[in-house]
């Protein structure tokens, strides 16, 4: 892992620490999400691939996470 990005992941982890709990398994769900995005952009620059749209997919799937996890209905894409 290049230098820059160990110091990104380092500071993620950090950071992580004051997330709040929302519901069981959500810290855990956003740290997995975070991982797969940097992997992806990592991969981006190498595949050409859209990161744009997987990022947005990445985050849509922690929403959805969140909502299932609290009761609440699923995120529609585009809902803020």
């Amino acid at each position: 892992m290049p230098l820059n990005q160990h110091k990104v992941v380092s500071i993620i982890l950090d950071e992580h620490k004051s997330v709040e709990e929302r519901c069981d398994g959500y810290k855990k769900e956003l740290i997995n999400v975070i991982a797969e995005i940097i992997e992806a952009e990592g991969q981006h620059s190498v595949q050409g691939t859209n990161i744009q749209q997987k990022i947005d997919d990445k985050c849509e799937a922690v929403g959805d996470f969140l909502a299932a996890n609290r009761g609440r209905p699923k995120t529609m894409k585009g809902d803020i």
